[in-house]
């Protein structure tokens, strides 16, 4: 059911004059209502009461038309100029493709923000290079893309959490399909194989009163954003990180995406087949090549969760042999004859 003069699904009103905000600060031109609407889910009549409460905050919000389209702008918004080289425009178009792959997410709005915003001072040959440059850079996503639509709003509040120390009250579905619901303190969020990935501290079923600030070093966990069900910010609770929890720590000897557990050796053979492609790469900070006896090369490292080690392995099919651990080995053994069966 949706409010008349509202859009169902759109974000709350503080969410969105937020987003407002960032959308027209650093623009020396005008943003058409009709555009904005759009992005933030709402009709132009809500947009236009998001605009008052703006200046309500003592923002200067001046809307004046613009090629015949309604426009609003920051007065106050005054845009620095600067020069961009032309290998620095083909690197922001670049980095604009890159986020493609996060279309409908708060992060490839922002970009794409971002970009309108530099692009604004670009002359219209700096403009029409750009076009050509579109077909000069191509970024093929590894393994499929996530999709997030419908996850707006959870995307929205983990963003909030992460970039304002906010607890998250969470609604969660695990792979094995097993539901979980809890507080949630999120560190940081984390692309990898072109998915996000919250990184955080669960809490509970309740907000901890009272909340030990910093919180106390636990042990954080990795949430896939798209297994959310639902996440909304708890304004009142902001959380505090304990000084020897670094992101970068965190992941240290990981194998991908997940970091909890105690190092292993993990020792690989690679065939002389596929020598070449294993010893072009850097898999992992901790590896070791050999040469080995007839072309092939093997391959150590020292991996504090092999869960993705597995799939990474069988990838190569019979080009590969696990020397050790046996576990590792006996696992991808077992994968092999299932998927053979």
């Amino acid at each position: 059911m949706s409010v008349a003069g509202r859009k169902a699904g759109s974000h709350t009103q503080t969410a969105r004059v937020l987003r407002l905000l960032d959308r027209l600060t650093g623009r020396r031109t005008g943003v058409p209502l009709r555009d904005l609407s759009d992005e933030l889910g709402v009709t132009e009549r809500q947009l236009r009461r998001d605009l008052l409460a703006l200046e309500e905050a003592g923002h200067d919000v001046e809307l004046a038309p613009r090629d015949g389209r309604a426009t609003a702008r920051l007065v106050s918004s005054s845009g620095r100029s600067m020069f961009v080289t032309r290998r620095e425009r083909y690197t922001l178009l670049s980095i604009r493709r890159v986020f493609d792959i996060l279309r409908g997410t708060p992060f490839y709005e922002d970009v794409e923000s971002l970009y309108d915003k530099i692009a604004e001072g670009f002359s219209a040959a700096e403009r029409a290079e750009l076009g050509h440059f579109g077909e000069r850079f191509a970024y093929v996503p590894d393994g499929g893309t996530k999709p997030y639509t419908g996850k707006e709003e959870v995307l929205d509040a983990l963003q909030t959490g992460v970039l304002n120390r906010r607890l998250i009250r969470y609604a969660y579905r695990a792979a094995t399909g097993k539901p979980s619901r809890g507080v949630l303190a999120p560190f940081a969020i984390v692309l990898y194989r072109n998915g996000l990935y919250a990184v955080g501290q669960r809490l509970g079923a309740d907000v901890p009163t009272p909340l030990p600030s910093p919180l106390p070093s636990l042990r954080p966990f990795v949430y896939a954003l798209e297994r959310f069900e639902d996440a909304a910010v708890l304004p009142r609770h902001r959380f505090e990180l304990p000084p020897d929890v670094h992101l970068a720590d965190l992941f240290e000897g990981a194998f991908g995406i997940f970091f909890n557990g105690e190092p292993v050796r993990v020792v690989i053979d690679f065939s002389a087949t596929l020598a070449g492609r294993v010893a072009a790469r850097v898999w992992h900070p901790t590896q070791r090549l050999t040469r080995r006896r007839g072309g092939g090369v093997r391959l150590e490292m020292q991996v504090v969760n092999t869960t993705e080690v597995v799939p990474w392995v069988m990838s190569f099919g019979p080009h590969a042999r696990v020397v050790e651990p046996a576990e590792l080995a006996a696992r991808i053994r077992a994968e092999h004859l299932a998927a053979a069966g």
